[in-house]
C-alpha cells in the first residue's frame, strides 16, 4: 500500500451543441412564455390577442365607411352640388350627369327677361348642327382703373371677330382680352398687364379687328380694361358665329318663365339635356340660372351596404389568419 503510486485524477469537460429540435422548442417555449405573461395564459392570451386585432380590424372598418361618406358627399354637395349660372344669348350648353347617381335636374330662372331660358330633354346627345350668327355693338367709356366684360357659351367650331374703335382724342391704349372660364377673368382682373392667364390678351390703340377660333366647349369672356389714369371712349363690335345643338327631337321642353324646371333622368340609360337662350334682340342680354342635380339616395344607401358586406366578408379571413400564425409559432 505504501508503495502503490498516486495517479492524477483528469476531469474531462464534455460540451453540448443544441439541436434544431431543441432551438424550435426554446423558441416556442419563449413564444408561450411571452403570450402567458401578456395574457395571463394561453387561453387568455389568445383571447388578448383577438380583442387587439378584432379592435383593428373595426378600426379599418370606420376608417373605410368615413372615406365612403366623404366621397358621397363629395359627389353630392360638391360634383353634383347646385350651382348659379349666368347664360349669355345663342347659349346652348350641353347637361349630361350620371343617372346612376343623379335622378333628376332643375333648372331655376333668377332673373326676369322677355324669353326665358328653355330646358330640353333627350335619351341622347343631339347633334350640333345648326349654325346662328349675330353682332353686337357696344360703346363703352371706361373710367380709370376699370373694366368691362360680356359673357358667351359657345361650342367647338364657334369663331369671334372684335372690331374695336378707340376715340382718337384719348391717345391712350387699352387691354382688350378673351378669356375661358370666369377663374381665368378673375385671374385677369386681378393682374390685367400679364399676358399668359386668358385665351388672347391684347392692347388696343385705334381701329383693328382680333379674330379668335373655338376648339372647346366653355363660358367665353370678352373684357376691356382701362389701365390708365383718365377715362376712355371704346366701341366695339362683336360679330360671332357658332354652333347650337339641334332641339327638334326632344322628349321633354320647358320653359324657365314657369319658374322651375325639372326633368327626370332614366336609371342606367343614355341621358341629355339642353339649356338654351335666344338671341340677343330680347330684353336682357344674361340670363341668371340655378341649376342643381336631385341625388339618387338609392345608389348611396345601396352602395353603402354593399360597401359594409364587403368588408364584413374580407376582413374577418385576415383576422383568423393571424391568430394562426400565432399560435403555430
Amino acid at each position: 500500500m505504501e508503495n502503490e503510486a498516486l495517479t492524477p485524477t483528469t476531469a474531462t469537460t464534455t460540451t453540448h451543441h443544441p439541436t434544431e429540435g431543441d432551438t424550435m422548442h426554446t423558441l416556442s417555449s419563449t413564444y408561450r412564455i411571452s403570450l402567458s405573461m401578456r395574457g395571463g395564459g394561453d387561453d387568455n392570451g389568445m383571447s388578448y390577442l383577438a380583442s387587439e386585432l378584432r379592435d383593428d380590424t373595426w378600426s379599418c372598418v370606420i376608417v373605410l365607411l368615413t372615406f365612403w361618406l366623404f366621397a358621397s358627399l363629395t359627389l353630392i354637395l360638391g360634383f353634383y352640388g347646385s350651382v348659379n349660372m349666368v347664360l349669355g344669348p345663342n347659349c346652348s350648353r350641353l347637361l349630361q350627369p350620371d343617372s346612376i347617381f343623379v335622378q333628376d335636374i332643375k333648372v331655376k330662372g333668377v332673373s326676369d327677361s322677355g324669353t326665358g331660358p328653355m330646358l330640353y330633354g333627350f335619351s341622347s346627345a343631339p347633334p350640333l348642327d345648326v349654325e346662328v350668327a349675330w353682332s353686337e355693338t357696344h360703346n363703352e367709356t371706361l373710367p380709370a382703373d376699370s373694366h368691362k366684360e360680356w359673357i358667351y357659351y359657345l361650342n367647338e367650331g364657334a369663331t369671334l371677330d372684335i372690331h374695336y374703335s378707340v376715340s382718337s382724342h384719348d391717345p391712350f391704349p387699352l387691354a382688350l382680352v378673351i378669356a375661358q372660364g370666369k377663374e381665368s377673368l378673375v385671374e385677369w382682373t386681378e393682374d390685367p398687364s400679364y399676358p399668359n392667364i386668358t385665351l388672347s390678351w391684347n392692347i388696343i390703340l385705334g381701329n383693328g379687328v382680333i379674330r379668335q377660333k373655338i376648339t372647346t366647349p366653355s363660358d367665353y369672356y370678352i373684357g376691356v380694361g382701362n389701365l390708365n389714369q383718365s377715362s376712355v371712349k371704346v366701341q366695339l363690335n362683336f360679330s360671332i358665329r357658332a354652333f347650337v345643338y339641334n332641339t327638334t327631337g326632344a322628349y321633354y321642353k320647358c320653359s324657365l318663365n314657369q319658374g322651375l324646371c325639372v326633368l327626370k333622368l332614366f336609371f342606367f340609360k343614355s341621358n341629355a339635356a339642353i339649356l338654351t337662350t335666344s338671341g340677343p334682340d330680347d330684353e336682357g342680354d344674361d340670363r341668371y340660372v340655378k341649376i342643381s342635380y336631385g341625388p339618387r339616395w338609392i345608389t348611396y344607401f345601396v352602395g353603402s351596404g354593399a360597401f359594409s358586406t364587403v368588408i364584413t366578408f374580407t376582413l374577418p379571413p385576415t383576422l383568423s389568419d393571424t391568430l394562426i400564425s400565432y399560435l403555430l409559432v
